[in-house]
């Protein structure tokens, strides 16, 4: 990054100063807040954002909070950021807004010095980008009473860091030569790098700032916006920026929408992909591999039989976007055992206390069980089945296996969370039903007994995505998967207009639904149940010679 480029950064992000120093210095010297009421609102998703544009009551406008409010402050704040530091600049500015609209009598936010900055540069396609990547997520801690604050996630300029950045142990900590040139680093805190957690985080000196015994919990400490750009700069994490500045012990989660009339649209939770930044002399920045950043040995429910199984990112097989994640399963033959790869989800900067938090809630994003999620699949290896594990909050439900199609095309496969029949009890007194009301990624999960290679891409949750009879094979609606529902298929084979038969709504009838078709077969609707019954004989020869077909075409169309 070039000095010139970083001190015109910091140009937009003084105001971030200057909108704290006028109005959060004296506010939370006198507030500290009090412990949140039984049904508690302030999480509640926000359609609106009442803002006094240009900070004058005149111009007082309810602004839509996800399409125009968070992208205004993203753009004014810290405009010429990578896509990561953008991210993260959007998760504190929409925390920021939700904690000061809870206390404030009427719920107004300023436009300028004394809030936050909306108005005063027109948003970028990368601004929205960022802003819609982080639809709905906000920044909270728990206390000694497990009750759940809202945080005032401050943010200043901060120094401009100069690294040298090393992966292995990352920082962002500046030199003492490093340019500070709005005298901010002051108030930033590293409370990762510090180890401080729980209590022993007494946050920035920006705010009022409490003891270990009696903390001020909304003070979680200031986010640099120069050293998170750095960060992001060097390939890090959006979610792993947040925690490196307000401790590995906050915690992210989708605000709630039941009731409120807000509808998130599908989250990309990770993808692997390159990005770019707000500046076009950044170029491409090698990206990073979100919660699937461990090895897939890391877990100790992995099997020792593939103890020298690998994952990396990969730029030769995309699902979309410029990577993948490589999955090289090493399996030891002379075990005869099938395997199970635990392939855990986790931020890589969750560990606070002595202990790895990986596959937990405090290391990922918490949203709502609605909807469905799931992820995308290419391999050739025959022989395997995959599954998707749900910390339910505390207990484990996993989705039903699914078998893996080993045709070198990419798959979607996904669980609907609203369906019981979709899970299985796990671990932890799981009880086979996704019931929490916020719940996380624990793991995906891959099984057999063979050396496979599989490409990872586009994990996701949608919300939005609905359960029907078509979604789960019953491709007639008489409310079982049964040999009819698989003539429909068949007869439909290939189709772009008759979509009866279309499983997962990509706009074609393929293999894929009939493998969903194959995963329910003799599922029965009103109760919901599945019936542990084979695919029939006869259909099992047709079928082959179905996947013959299809696999005919493709050649001839190459």
């Amino acid at each position: 990054m070039m000095m010139v480029q970083q001190l015109f950064s910091l140009q937009l992000s003084l105001r971030s100063t200057c909108r704290v120093f006028a109005a959060l210095l004296t506010m939370l010297a006198v507030v500290i807040l009090s412990p949140p009421a039984e049904g508690q609102t302030e999480f509640n998703a926000r359609p609106f954002i009442t803002v006094d544009v240009n900070n004058n009551p005149a111009q007082r406008t309810d602004v839509p909070t996800e399409s125009v409010y968070v992208p205004g402050v993203v753009a004014s704040e810290n405009g010429l950021a990578s896509y990561e530091a953008l991210k993260a600049q959007a998760v504190a500015a929409r925390t920021f807004a939700y904690y000061i609209l809870d206390l404030r009598t009427p719920s107004v936010i300023g436009d300028g010095q004394n809030d936050q900055v909306f108005s005063n540069i027109a948003p970028r396609t990368i601004h929205r980008d960022a802003s819609r990547a982080t639809e709905g997520e906000i920044l909270y801690i728990e206390d000694f009473q497990l009750r759940d604050i809202l945080i005032a996630s401050f943010y200043v300029a901060g120094a401009i860091p100069s690294g040298p950045f090393n992966p292995a142990d990352p920082s962002a900590i500046p030199n003492s030569f490093d340019p500070d040139p709005t005298n901010t680093e002051r108030f930033v805190t590293y409370t990762y790098e510090n180890d401080l957690s729980g209590g022993f985080n007494t946050g920035s000196t920006l705010g009022f700032r409490g003891t270990p015994t009696n903390p001020n919990w909304p003070n979680r400490g200031a986010m640099s916006q120069n050293g998170g750009d750095f960060l992001s700069d060097n390939s890090v994490s959006y979610v792993d920026i947040l925690k490196y500045y307000y401790g590995a012990d906050i915690q992210l989660r989708t605000a709630t929408t039941a009731g409120t009339g807000v509808e998130f649209g599908r989250k990309v939770l990770t993808d692997f992909d390159d990005y770019g930044s707000g500046r076009a002399s950044d170029g491409i920045i090698d990206g990073n591999e979100g919660y699937f950043g461990r090895s897939p040995t890391f877990s100790g429910s992995t099997t020792p039989n593939i103890a020298g199984s690998t994952a990396v990112r990969d730029d030769t097989m995309p699902h979309q976007g410029s990577h993948s994640q490589r999955i090289d399963i090493t399996y030891d033959e002379t075990s005869e055992d099938d395997f199970l790869l635990r392939h855990i989800s986790g931020a890589q900067f969750s560990d606070f206390g002595g202990q790895s938090n990986v596959a937990s809630r405090v290391a990922n994003l918490q949203f709502e069980a609605i909807g469905s999620v799931g992820f995308w699949l290419r391999t050739e290896d025959e022989g395997l089945q995959v599954s998707l594990a749900i910390d339910d909050p505390t207990t484990g439900d996993r989705g039903r296996k699914r078998d893996v199609i080993a045709d070198g095309q990419w798959h979607q496969y996904k669980w609907f969370l609203e369906d019981a029949a979709e899970f299985e009890a796990w671990i932890g007194a799981g009880n086979g039903a996704v019931d929490g009301e916020l719940i996380t990624i624990d793991s995906i999960q891959f099984f057999g007994a063979t050396d496979a290679t599989v490409y990872l891409d586009t994990v996701f949750w949608d919300p939005s995505d609905e359960l029907t009879s078509t979604a789960f094979g019953d491709f007639n609606g008489d409310n079982i998967v049964d040999a009819i529902d698989y003539s429909l298929w068949r007869d439909s084979l290939g189709s772009t207009s008759n979509l009866a038969a279309d499983a997962n709504d990509d706009g074609t009838v393929n293999i894929d639904d009939y493998f969903v078709w194959k995963s329910n077969y003799g599922r029965q609707q009103n109760p919901a149940f599945i019936v542990a019954a084979p695919e029939p004989t006869s259909l099992i020869s047709a079928t082959l010679g179905v996947v013959a077909l299809i696999a005919c075409r493709q050649s001839r169309s190459r």
